[in-house]
Protein backbone atom coordinates (compact mmCIF):
# COMPACT_ATOMS: atom_id res chain seq x y z
CA UNK A 1 0.00 0.00 0.00
CA UNK A 2 1.34 3.55 -0.73
CA UNK A 3 2.58 5.61 1.96
CA UNK A 4 0.12 8.55 2.58
CA UNK A 5 0.94 11.88 4.63
CA UNK A 6 -1.82 10.49 7.13
CA UNK A 7 0.63 7.47 7.42
CA UNK A 8 3.66 9.45 8.00
CA UNK A 9 2.33 11.74 10.35
CA UNK A 10 1.83 8.38 12.20
CA UNK A 11 5.14 7.21 12.69
CA UNK A 12 6.95 7.39 15.77
CA UNK A 13 9.70 9.57 14.51
CA UNK A 14 7.05 11.90 13.51
CA UNK A 15 4.89 11.90 16.06
CA UNK A 16 7.65 12.14 18.90
CA UNK A 17 7.43 15.83 17.47
CA UNK A 18 3.86 16.46 18.29
CA UNK A 19 2.52 17.33 15.19
CA UNK A 20 -0.50 19.35 15.04
CA UNK A 21 -2.26 19.63 11.65
CA UNK A 22 -3.90 23.37 10.97
CA UNK A 23 -4.45 22.85 7.16
CA UNK A 24 -5.77 20.36 4.72
CA UNK A 25 -7.03 17.91 6.94
CA UNK A 26 -9.43 16.46 4.31
CA UNK A 27 -6.08 15.60 2.30
CA UNK A 28 -4.20 13.87 4.64
CA UNK A 29 -4.45 10.95 2.21
CA UNK A 30 -2.29 11.96 -0.91
CA UNK A 31 0.68 9.56 -1.48
CA UNK A 32 4.08 10.73 -0.40
CA UNK A 33 6.76 10.04 -3.30
CA UNK A 34 9.85 11.68 -1.58
CA UNK A 35 10.85 13.93 1.13
CA UNK A 36 12.83 16.91 0.82
CA UNK A 37 14.01 19.29 4.01
CA UNK A 38 14.43 22.93 2.62
CA UNK A 39 15.77 26.48 4.33
CA UNK A 40 15.11 28.39 1.35
CA UNK A 41 12.47 30.12 0.29
CA UNK A 42 13.11 29.62 -3.70
CA UNK A 43 11.21 26.29 -4.06
CA UNK A 44 9.73 26.55 -7.73
CA UNK A 45 12.21 24.33 -9.54
CA UNK A 46 13.41 22.05 -6.84
CA UNK A 47 10.37 20.06 -6.52
CA UNK A 48 8.66 17.49 -9.10
CA UNK A 49 5.52 16.99 -7.11
CA UNK A 50 3.87 14.68 -4.08
CA UNK A 51 7.06 15.40 -1.80
CA UNK A 52 6.36 16.85 1.66
CA UNK A 53 8.68 19.37 2.50
CA UNK A 54 10.36 20.02 5.87
CA UNK A 55 11.78 23.11 7.02
CA UNK A 56 12.85 24.60 10.24
CA UNK A 57 10.83 27.87 9.83
CA UNK A 58 13.55 29.73 7.51
CA UNK A 59 11.84 30.51 4.64
CA UNK A 60 9.58 32.31 6.92
CA UNK A 61 10.98 34.57 8.84
CA UNK A 62 12.99 37.67 8.15
CA UNK A 63 12.66 41.06 6.74
CA UNK A 64 12.78 39.91 3.19
CA UNK A 65 10.17 35.83 4.20
CA UNK A 66 6.91 36.10 2.21
CA UNK A 67 5.10 32.87 3.56
CA UNK A 68 1.99 33.63 0.93
CA UNK A 69 4.22 33.29 -2.14
CA UNK A 70 6.34 30.13 0.11
CA UNK A 71 3.05 28.25 0.10
CA UNK A 72 1.87 29.07 -3.33
CA UNK A 73 5.28 27.43 -4.61
CA UNK A 74 3.74 24.22 -2.98
CA UNK A 75 0.55 24.66 -4.09
CA UNK A 76 1.69 24.94 -7.67
CA UNK A 77 4.53 22.55 -7.74
CA UNK A 78 1.87 19.82 -6.53
CA UNK A 79 3.45 19.27 -3.02
CA UNK A 80 2.21 16.71 -0.65
CA UNK A 81 2.10 18.87 2.35
CA UNK A 82 4.43 21.28 4.37
CA UNK A 83 5.58 20.17 7.90
CA UNK A 84 7.42 23.46 10.09
CA UNK A 85 9.20 22.59 13.31
CA UNK A 86 8.51 25.33 15.78
CA UNK A 87 11.25 26.66 18.02
CA UNK A 88 12.81 29.61 19.26
CA UNK A 89 13.19 31.57 16.16
CA UNK A 90 9.65 30.61 14.94
CA UNK A 91 7.09 29.84 17.72
CA UNK A 92 3.80 30.09 15.92
CA UNK A 93 3.13 29.86 11.75
CA UNK A 94 1.61 33.11 10.81
CA UNK A 95 -1.76 33.58 10.18
CA UNK A 96 -1.71 34.17 6.51
CA UNK A 97 0.34 31.41 5.91
CA UNK A 98 -2.10 29.04 7.31
CA UNK A 99 -4.64 30.54 5.22
CA UNK A 100 -3.85 30.37 2.49
CA UNK A 101 -2.38 27.03 3.23
CA UNK A 102 -6.55 26.29 4.08
CA UNK A 103 -7.71 27.83 0.94
CA UNK A 104 -4.88 26.13 -1.44
CA UNK A 105 -5.97 22.95 -0.10
CA UNK A 106 -2.55 22.33 0.84
CA UNK A 107 -1.69 19.84 4.79
CA UNK A 108 0.08 22.31 6.74
CA UNK A 109 1.89 20.03 10.06
CA UNK A 110 3.60 22.44 12.62
CA UNK A 111 6.19 19.80 15.28
CA UNK A 112 5.92 21.44 18.60
CA UNK A 113 8.86 19.32 19.56
CA UNK A 114 12.50 19.11 18.00
CA UNK A 115 12.69 16.72 15.73
CA UNK A 116 16.00 15.17 13.74
CA UNK A 117 15.09 15.93 10.02
CA UNK A 118 17.39 13.05 9.03
CA UNK A 119 15.50 10.49 10.71
CA UNK A 120 12.22 11.63 9.63
CA UNK A 121 13.95 11.04 5.74
CA UNK A 122 15.69 8.00 6.45
CA UNK A 123 12.06 6.40 8.03
CA UNK A 124 10.16 7.54 5.10
CA UNK A 125 12.51 7.02 2.55
CA UNK A 126 13.07 3.17 3.49
CA UNK A 127 9.09 2.61 3.51
CA UNK A 128 9.01 4.00 0.38
CA UNK A 129 11.78 1.93 -1.16
CA UNK A 130 10.20 -0.75 0.40
CA UNK A 131 7.26 0.10 -1.02
CA UNK A 132 8.39 0.03 -4.65
CA UNK A 133 10.61 -2.97 -4.50
CA UNK A 134 7.37 -4.33 -2.72
CA UNK A 135 5.05 -3.20 -5.87
CA UNK A 136 7.72 -4.69 -8.48
CA UNK A 137 7.39 -7.91 -7.07
CA UNK A 138 3.82 -7.94 -7.59
CA UNK A 139 3.60 -7.03 -10.56
CA UNK A 140 6.01 -9.18 -11.48
CA UNK A 141 3.86 -11.81 -9.57
CA UNK A 142 0.66 -10.96 -11.65
CA UNK A 143 2.21 -10.48 -15.02
CA UNK A 144 3.33 -14.03 -14.16
CA UNK A 145 -0.08 -15.62 -13.32
CA UNK A 146 -2.30 -13.93 -15.67
CA UNK A 147 0.19 -14.93 -18.48
CA UNK A 148 -0.08 -18.54 -17.37
CA UNK A 149 -3.66 -18.29 -17.45
CA UNK A 150 -3.60 -16.84 -20.97
CA UNK A 151 -1.11 -19.68 -22.55
CA UNK A 152 -3.23 -22.19 -20.41
CA UNK A 153 -6.62 -20.68 -22.40
CA UNK A 154 -7.98 -20.45 -18.97
CA UNK A 155 -11.72 -19.60 -18.85
CA UNK A 156 -13.29 -17.01 -17.36
CA UNK A 157 -13.92 -18.56 -13.98
CA UNK A 158 -10.07 -18.96 -13.62
CA UNK A 159 -9.11 -15.58 -14.39
CA UNK A 160 -11.60 -14.09 -11.86
CA UNK A 161 -10.59 -15.96 -9.18
CA UNK A 162 -7.00 -14.94 -9.73
CA UNK A 163 -7.39 -11.63 -9.91
CA UNK A 164 -9.79 -11.77 -6.35
CA UNK A 165 -7.05 -13.89 -5.05
CA UNK A 166 -4.37 -11.33 -5.50
CA UNK A 167 -6.46 -8.51 -4.60
CA UNK A 168 -7.69 -9.92 -2.02
CA UNK A 169 -11.58 -9.03 -2.51
CA UNK A 170 -14.37 -9.85 -4.56
CA UNK A 171 -14.30 -9.36 -8.32
CA UNK A 172 -17.24 -10.44 -10.63
CA UNK A 173 -16.59 -10.26 -14.50
CA UNK A 174 -20.19 -9.07 -16.02
CA UNK A 175 -21.50 -8.55 -19.83
CA UNK A 176 -22.73 -5.78 -21.73
CA UNK A 177 -26.47 -6.65 -20.34
CA UNK A 178 -24.84 -6.22 -16.48
CA UNK A 179 -25.49 -9.81 -16.43
CA UNK A 180 -22.76 -11.74 -14.11
CA UNK A 181 -20.99 -14.51 -16.10
CA UNK A 182 -18.09 -15.08 -13.85
CA UNK A 183 -17.86 -14.93 -10.07
CA UNK A 184 -15.15 -14.81 -7.37
CA UNK A 185 -16.95 -14.19 -4.17
CA UNK A 186 -13.88 -13.97 -2.14
CA UNK A 187 -15.44 -13.86 2.07
CA UNK A 188 -18.90 -12.60 0.90
CA UNK A 189 -22.30 -14.22 0.38
CA UNK A 190 -23.22 -14.65 -3.25
CA UNK A 191 -26.36 -13.67 -1.92
CA UNK A 192 -25.51 -10.08 -0.45
CA UNK A 193 -22.70 -9.47 -2.97
CA UNK A 194 -25.63 -9.76 -6.21
CA UNK A 195 -28.48 -8.72 -4.47
CA UNK A 196 -30.01 -6.16 -7.06
CA UNK A 197 -26.81 -6.80 -9.22
CA UNK A 198 -28.40 -5.16 -12.30
CA UNK A 199 -29.92 -2.39 -10.56
CA UNK A 200 -26.54 -1.41 -8.97
CA UNK A 201 -24.55 -2.22 -11.69
CA UNK A 202 -26.09 0.21 -13.77
CA UNK A 203 -26.00 3.38 -11.12
CA UNK A 204 -21.93 2.27 -12.40
CA UNK A 205 -20.83 4.28 -15.65
CA UNK A 206 -18.64 1.94 -17.78
CA UNK A 207 -15.77 3.26 -17.81
CA UNK A 208 -12.98 3.54 -21.11
CA UNK A 209 -9.78 2.96 -18.44
CA UNK A 210 -9.47 1.64 -15.16
CA UNK A 211 -11.17 3.41 -11.90
CA UNK A 212 -13.45 4.26 -9.60
CA UNK A 213 -17.28 4.32 -10.68
CA UNK A 214 -21.05 4.34 -9.09
CA UNK A 215 -22.17 5.85 -5.80
CA UNK A 216 -20.65 2.48 -3.77
CA UNK A 217 -17.00 3.39 -5.12
CA UNK A 218 -16.74 0.30 -7.63
CA UNK A 219 -13.45 -0.34 -8.97
CA UNK A 220 -14.00 -1.12 -12.60
CA UNK A 221 -12.28 -1.90 -15.68
CA UNK A 222 -13.60 -2.59 -19.10
CA UNK A 223 -13.42 -5.82 -20.85
CA UNK A 224 -12.96 -6.29 -24.78
CA UNK A 225 -11.08 -4.32 -28.11
CA UNK A 226 -11.29 -0.59 -26.90
CA UNK A 227 -14.10 1.60 -27.87
CA UNK A 228 -16.35 -1.56 -28.12
CA UNK A 229 -15.95 -3.27 -24.64
CA UNK A 230 -18.09 -6.34 -24.35
CA UNK A 231 -18.65 -6.57 -20.11
CA UNK A 232 -16.28 -5.18 -17.38
CA UNK A 233 -14.37 -6.39 -14.26
CA UNK A 234 -16.11 -5.13 -11.07
CA UNK A 235 -13.99 -5.20 -7.46
CA UNK A 236 -17.29 -4.11 -5.13
CA UNK A 237 -16.73 -2.15 -2.96
CA UNK A 238 -13.64 0.57 -2.13
CA UNK A 239 -10.41 -1.21 -2.62
CA UNK A 240 -7.78 -1.12 0.00
CA UNK A 241 -4.87 -0.31 -2.77
CA UNK A 242 -6.96 1.61 -5.49
CA UNK A 243 -3.28 1.09 -7.21
CA UNK A 244 -2.95 -2.47 -6.92
CA UNK A 245 -6.53 -3.55 -7.90
CA UNK A 246 -6.49 -0.96 -10.61
CA UNK A 247 -3.40 -2.96 -12.33
CA UNK A 248 -4.80 -6.32 -11.31
CA UNK A 249 -8.15 -5.88 -13.17
CA UNK A 250 -6.27 -4.54 -16.14
CA UNK A 251 -3.93 -7.43 -16.46
CA UNK A 252 -7.14 -9.80 -15.44
CA UNK A 253 -8.76 -7.61 -19.16
CA UNK A 254 -6.11 -8.39 -20.98
CA UNK A 255 -6.12 -12.15 -20.02
CA UNK A 256 -9.56 -12.55 -21.37
CA UNK A 257 -9.03 -11.01 -24.23
CA UNK A 258 -5.86 -12.70 -24.77
CA UNK A 259 -7.25 -16.22 -24.46
CA UNK A 260 -9.60 -15.16 -27.14
CA UNK A 261 -12.49 -16.21 -24.69
CA UNK A 262 -14.70 -13.04 -26.60
CA UNK A 263 -13.56 -13.39 -29.93
CA UNK A 264 -14.23 -17.41 -30.32
CA UNK A 265 -17.89 -16.31 -28.85
CA UNK A 266 -19.08 -13.49 -25.95
CA UNK A 267 -22.32 -15.74 -25.42
CA UNK A 268 -19.70 -18.80 -24.43
CA UNK A 269 -19.55 -17.07 -20.80
CA UNK A 270 -23.19 -16.75 -20.52
CA UNK A 271 -23.18 -20.70 -21.36
CA UNK A 272 -20.41 -21.47 -18.49
CA UNK A 273 -21.62 -19.56 -16.30
CA UNK A 274 -25.36 -20.90 -16.11
CA UNK A 275 -23.75 -24.30 -16.73
CA UNK A 276 -21.25 -23.54 -13.59
CA UNK A 277 -24.40 -23.00 -11.27
CA UNK A 278 -26.74 -25.55 -12.79
CA UNK A 279 -24.15 -28.12 -11.68
CA UNK A 280 -23.78 -26.66 -8.27
CA UNK A 281 -27.42 -26.31 -7.73
CA UNK A 282 -27.66 -30.07 -9.05
CA UNK A 283 -25.17 -31.27 -6.74
CA UNK A 284 -26.03 -29.21 -3.62
CA UNK A 285 -23.26 -27.37 -3.09
CA UNK A 286 -25.52 -24.49 -2.54
CA UNK A 287 -27.35 -24.47 0.28
CA UNK A 288 -28.95 -21.15 0.38
CA UNK A 289 -31.87 -20.09 -1.31
CA UNK A 290 -31.59 -16.49 -1.21
CA UNK A 291 -27.96 -17.06 -2.38
CA UNK A 292 -28.92 -19.18 -5.59
CA UNK A 293 -31.75 -17.12 -6.81
CA UNK A 294 -28.97 -13.87 -6.70
CA UNK A 295 -26.73 -15.83 -8.45
CA UNK A 296 -29.83 -16.93 -11.16
CA UNK A 297 -30.81 -13.26 -11.53
CA UNK A 298 -27.55 -11.96 -12.07
CA UNK A 299 -27.38 -14.61 -15.10
CA UNK A 300 -30.77 -13.45 -16.41
CA UNK A 301 -33.51 -15.44 -14.59
CA UNK A 302 -36.00 -13.78 -13.24
CA UNK A 303 -37.14 -14.41 -9.86
CA UNK A 304 -40.89 -16.29 -10.41
CA UNK A 305 -43.06 -18.61 -7.32
CA UNK A 306 -43.17 -21.43 -9.58
CA UNK A 307 -39.50 -23.25 -11.08
CA UNK A 308 -39.96 -26.11 -13.29
CA UNK A 309 -36.54 -29.02 -13.90
CA UNK A 310 -36.18 -29.80 -17.72
CA UNK A 311 -34.11 -32.30 -19.48
CA UNK A 312 -33.25 -32.52 -23.04
CA UNK A 313 -32.02 -35.64 -23.93
CA UNK A 314 -30.27 -35.48 -27.10
CA UNK A 315 -30.06 -39.08 -28.90
CA UNK A 316 -26.79 -40.57 -28.50
CA UNK A 317 -23.76 -40.44 -30.31
CA UNK A 318 -20.44 -42.82 -30.66
CA UNK A 319 -18.11 -39.88 -32.11
CA UNK A 320 -14.36 -40.78 -31.24
CA UNK A 321 -13.42 -37.45 -31.15
CA UNK A 322 -13.57 -35.39 -28.15
CA UNK A 323 -13.40 -32.23 -29.91
CA UNK A 324 -16.20 -33.38 -32.42
CA UNK A 325 -18.18 -34.45 -29.16
CA UNK A 326 -17.37 -30.95 -27.30
CA UNK A 327 -18.71 -29.00 -30.08
CA UNK A 328 -21.73 -31.73 -30.66
CA UNK A 329 -22.60 -30.72 -26.96
CA UNK A 330 -22.18 -27.08 -27.70
CA UNK A 331 -24.28 -26.83 -30.67
CA UNK A 332 -26.87 -29.00 -28.70
CA UNK A 333 -26.56 -26.39 -25.93
CA UNK A 334 -26.54 -23.37 -28.17
CA UNK A 335 -30.08 -25.05 -29.44
CA UNK A 336 -31.30 -24.65 -26.09
CA UNK A 337 -30.57 -21.43 -25.55
CA UNK A 338 -32.20 -20.03 -28.71
CA UNK A 339 -35.39 -22.52 -28.44
CA UNK A 340 -35.56 -20.70 -24.62
CA UNK A 341 -34.99 -17.53 -26.13
CA UNK A 342 -37.89 -17.72 -28.56
CA UNK A 343 -40.20 -19.54 -26.16
CA UNK A 344 -39.24 -16.34 -24.35
CA UNK A 345 -39.32 -18.97 -21.18
CA UNK A 346 -36.91 -17.56 -17.95
CA UNK A 347 -34.75 -20.02 -17.25
CA UNK A 348 -31.43 -21.26 -16.54
CA UNK A 349 -29.76 -24.17 -18.48
CA UNK A 350 -26.55 -26.15 -18.99
CA UNK A 351 -24.87 -29.19 -19.41
CA UNK A 352 -25.11 -32.42 -17.03
CA UNK A 353 -23.78 -35.18 -18.68
CA UNK A 354 -23.58 -36.61 -21.84
CA UNK A 355 -26.19 -35.39 -24.35
CA UNK A 356 -28.25 -33.88 -21.37
CA UNK A 357 -28.75 -30.36 -20.59
CA UNK A 358 -30.68 -29.73 -17.46
CA UNK A 359 -32.59 -26.54 -17.62
CA UNK A 360 -34.67 -24.84 -14.30
CA UNK A 361 -37.79 -22.59 -15.85
CA UNK A 362 -39.12 -19.76 -14.10
CA UNK A 363 -42.38 -19.62 -14.47
CA UNK A 364 -44.44 -16.79 -13.55
CA UNK A 365 -47.97 -16.98 -11.88
CA UNK A 366 -49.80 -16.18 -14.95
CA UNK A 367 -47.99 -18.18 -17.08
CA UNK A 368 -49.31 -22.39 -17.25
CA UNK A 369 -46.69 -25.07 -16.90
CA UNK A 370 -47.92 -26.72 -20.30
CA UNK A 371 -48.37 -23.28 -21.94
CA UNK A 372 -44.63 -22.94 -21.42
CA UNK A 373 -43.45 -26.66 -22.38
CA UNK A 374 -45.43 -26.15 -25.10
CA UNK A 375 -43.68 -23.26 -26.29
CA UNK A 376 -40.22 -24.85 -25.56
CA UNK A 377 -40.94 -27.92 -27.68
CA UNK A 378 -42.18 -25.82 -30.52
CA UNK A 379 -38.62 -23.80 -30.43
CA UNK A 380 -37.09 -27.08 -30.66
CA UNK A 381 -35.63 -29.55 -33.34
CA UNK A 382 -38.21 -32.09 -34.14
CA UNK A 383 -37.49 -35.45 -32.39
CA UNK A 384 -35.74 -38.07 -35.15
CA UNK A 385 -35.90 -41.62 -35.11
CA UNK A 386 -32.06 -42.06 -35.99
CA UNK A 387 -29.36 -40.28 -33.73
CA UNK A 388 -28.13 -36.91 -36.35
CA UNK A 389 -27.06 -33.80 -35.18
CA UNK A 390 -30.29 -32.13 -36.23
CA UNK A 391 -32.18 -34.69 -34.08
CA UNK A 392 -34.25 -32.74 -31.31
CA UNK A 393 -34.35 -33.99 -27.91
CA UNK A 394 -36.68 -35.65 -25.77
CA UNK A 395 -37.88 -33.68 -22.75
CA UNK A 396 -38.30 -35.32 -19.58
CA UNK A 397 -40.28 -32.72 -16.80
CA UNK A 398 -40.56 -33.32 -13.09
CA UNK A 399 -42.41 -31.68 -10.52
CA UNK A 400 -42.24 -28.26 -10.23
CA UNK A 401 -41.56 -26.24 -7.03
CA UNK A 402 -41.95 -22.83 -5.12
CA UNK A 403 -37.87 -22.99 -4.86
CA UNK A 404 -35.11 -23.20 -7.16
CA UNK A 405 -32.98 -25.34 -4.93
CA UNK A 406 -36.11 -28.19 -4.22
CA UNK A 407 -36.18 -28.27 -8.22
CA UNK A 408 -32.70 -28.30 -8.73
CA UNK A 409 -32.52 -31.34 -6.79
CA UNK A 410 -35.05 -33.23 -8.77
CA UNK A 411 -32.99 -32.80 -11.47
CA UNK A 412 -31.38 -36.31 -11.45
CA UNK A 413 -34.95 -37.75 -11.35
CA UNK A 414 -35.92 -35.86 -14.37
CA UNK A 415 -32.96 -37.39 -16.54
CA UNK A 416 -34.04 -41.02 -15.78
CA UNK A 417 -37.91 -39.99 -17.31
CA UNK A 418 -35.76 -38.17 -20.32
CA UNK A 419 -34.00 -41.51 -20.17
CA UNK A 420 -37.26 -44.29 -19.97
CA UNK A 421 -39.16 -41.68 -22.61
CA UNK A 422 -36.30 -42.40 -25.08
CA UNK A 423 -36.34 -46.16 -24.42
CA UNK A 424 -40.22 -46.62 -25.62
CA UNK A 425 -41.68 -46.80 -28.89
CA UNK A 426 -41.40 -43.35 -30.86
CA UNK A 427 -44.22 -41.28 -29.73
CA UNK A 428 -45.76 -37.86 -31.16
CA UNK A 429 -45.52 -36.79 -27.34
CA UNK A 430 -43.66 -33.51 -26.96
CA UNK A 431 -42.62 -34.29 -23.48
CA UNK A 432 -43.34 -36.97 -20.61
CA UNK A 433 -43.48 -36.71 -17.12
CA UNK A 434 -43.29 -39.65 -14.49
CA UNK A 435 -46.58 -40.74 -15.37
CA UNK A 436 -46.38 -41.43 -18.81
CA UNK A 437 -43.39 -43.31 -18.28
CA UNK A 438 -44.09 -45.58 -15.11
CA UNK A 439 -42.99 -49.26 -15.08
CA UNK A 440 -43.23 -49.75 -19.59
CA UNK A 441 -40.58 -46.19 -19.65
CA UNK A 442 -38.18 -48.20 -16.95
CA UNK A 443 -38.27 -51.56 -18.41
CA UNK A 444 -37.78 -50.09 -21.80
CA UNK A 445 -34.81 -48.22 -19.85
CA UNK A 446 -33.71 -51.87 -18.68
CA UNK A 447 -34.62 -53.83 -21.32
CA UNK A 448 -31.00 -55.26 -22.07
CA UNK A 449 -30.41 -55.79 -18.40
CA UNK A 450 -29.03 -59.65 -18.62
CA UNK A 451 -31.05 -60.01 -14.91
CA UNK A 452 -34.07 -58.72 -16.28
CA UNK A 453 -33.75 -60.58 -19.61
CA UNK A 454 -33.11 -63.50 -17.21
CA UNK A 455 -36.88 -62.63 -14.94
CA UNK A 456 -38.62 -62.31 -18.29
CA UNK A 457 -37.14 -66.25 -19.52
CA UNK A 458 -37.58 -67.67 -16.48
CA UNK A 459 -41.02 -66.29 -15.80
CA UNK A 460 -42.54 -66.86 -19.57
CA UNK A 461 -40.12 -69.72 -21.22
CA UNK A 462 -41.75 -72.55 -21.04
CA UNK A 463 -45.17 -70.83 -22.52
CA UNK A 464 -43.14 -69.20 -25.58
CA UNK A 465 -41.46 -72.28 -26.25
CA UNK A 466 -45.02 -73.98 -26.33
CA UNK A 467 -46.12 -71.35 -28.60
CA UNK A 468 -43.19 -71.82 -31.23
CA UNK A 469 -43.65 -74.97 -31.65
CA UNK A 470 -47.42 -76.05 -31.55
CA UNK A 471 -49.13 -72.39 -31.60
CA UNK A 472 -52.33 -71.97 -29.98
CA UNK A 473 -52.36 -68.16 -29.27
CA UNK A 474 -51.59 -68.82 -25.37
CA UNK A 475 -49.20 -65.88 -25.16
CA UNK A 476 -51.55 -63.78 -27.00
CA UNK A 477 -54.35 -65.17 -24.17
CA UNK A 478 -52.15 -64.40 -21.20
CA UNK A 479 -52.00 -61.12 -22.13
CA UNK A 480 -55.37 -59.98 -22.18
CA UNK A 481 -56.11 -61.84 -18.96
CA UNK A 482 -53.06 -60.20 -17.59
CA UNK A 483 -54.59 -56.23 -19.20
CA UNK A 484 -57.88 -57.12 -17.92
CA UNK A 485 -56.71 -57.90 -14.30
CA UNK A 486 -58.17 -61.61 -14.15
CA UNK A 487 -61.88 -60.51 -14.98
CA UNK A 488 -62.71 -63.81 -16.74
CA UNK A 489 -65.73 -62.84 -18.23
CA UNK A 490 -64.08 -59.73 -19.81
CA UNK A 491 -61.40 -61.95 -21.27
CA UNK A 492 -63.59 -64.04 -22.54
CA UNK A 493 -65.14 -61.33 -24.20
CA UNK A 494 -62.25 -59.85 -25.63
CA UNK A 495 -61.00 -63.59 -27.05
CA UNK A 496 -64.34 -64.18 -28.78
CA UNK A 497 -64.32 -67.43 -26.67
CA UNK A 498 -67.15 -69.38 -24.39
CA UNK A 499 -66.35 -69.49 -20.76
CA UNK A 500 -65.39 -73.17 -20.65
CA UNK A 501 -63.19 -73.04 -23.64
CA UNK A 502 -61.24 -69.95 -21.36
CA UNK A 503 -61.24 -72.08 -18.37
CA UNK A 504 -59.11 -75.00 -20.45
CA UNK A 505 -56.96 -72.50 -21.59
CA UNK A 506 -55.78 -70.54 -18.72
CA UNK A 507 -55.42 -74.19 -17.08
CA UNK A 508 -53.16 -75.12 -19.66
CA UNK A 509 -51.18 -71.63 -19.47
CA UNK A 510 -50.94 -72.61 -15.51
CA UNK A 511 -49.73 -75.92 -16.14
CA UNK A 512 -47.09 -75.31 -19.02
CA UNK A 513 -46.01 -72.60 -16.41
CA UNK A 514 -46.77 -74.24 -12.85
CA UNK A 515 -48.27 -70.99 -11.68
CA UNK A 516 -51.72 -69.61 -10.17
CA UNK A 517 -53.40 -67.29 -12.42
CA UNK A 518 -55.33 -66.31 -9.31
CA UNK A 519 -52.33 -65.49 -7.51
CA UNK A 520 -51.66 -61.62 -7.11
CA UNK A 521 -47.76 -62.03 -7.40
CA UNK A 522 -47.89 -64.68 -10.31
CA UNK A 523 -49.99 -62.27 -12.11
CA UNK A 524 -48.10 -58.88 -11.31
CA UNK A 525 -44.78 -61.02 -12.58
CA UNK A 526 -46.48 -62.46 -15.75
CA UNK A 527 -47.67 -58.58 -16.81
CA UNK A 528 -43.89 -57.91 -16.33
CA UNK A 529 -42.27 -60.34 -18.24
CA UNK A 530 -44.98 -60.12 -20.96
CA UNK A 531 -44.00 -55.83 -20.97
CA UNK A 532 -40.11 -56.90 -20.93
CA UNK A 533 -40.84 -59.02 -24.05
CA UNK A 534 -43.26 -56.90 -26.10
CA UNK A 535 -40.41 -54.28 -25.89
CA UNK A 536 -38.09 -56.39 -26.79
CA UNK A 537 -39.90 -57.50 -29.74
CA UNK A 538 -40.57 -54.29 -30.81
CA UNK A 539 -44.39 -53.92 -30.29
CA UNK A 540 -46.74 -52.32 -27.61
CA UNK A 541 -48.87 -54.60 -24.99
CA UNK A 542 -52.56 -54.97 -26.05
Amino acid sequence: MSLTLRTMLALDVVASGRPEVLAGQDDLDRVVRWVHVTEVDDMEDLLGGHEVVLTTGLPLVGPTADPARFVEQLARSSACGLIVELGPRLPALPDILVSDARRLGLPLVALHAPVRFVSITEAVHRLIVGEQYLGLEFAQRTHEVFTNLSLDSADASAIVAEASDLIDAAVVLEDAGHHVVALAQHEQAPGDLLRGWEERSRRAPVLEEPGPSGPEGWLTCPVGLRGSPWGRLVAPGRAVDPERTAMVMQRAAQALQLSRLVERDATRLQFQAQESLLQELVEGRVQDEADGLARARALGMRAAPTYVPVVALFEPTSLPDQIARQRRARAQLESIFEALREARVSAIAGGIGDERVGIIMALRSSTREDTALEALARALPARSVTPSPSSGPVLGVGRSSSTLLVAASRMRTVAHIAEAARALPATSAPWFRSTDVRLRGLVAQLQDDERLLGFAESELGPLLAHEAERGGGLVDLLRTYVRLQGNKAAVAQAAHISRQALYGRLRKIESILMVDLDDADSSLSLGVALLVHDIRQGGSPA
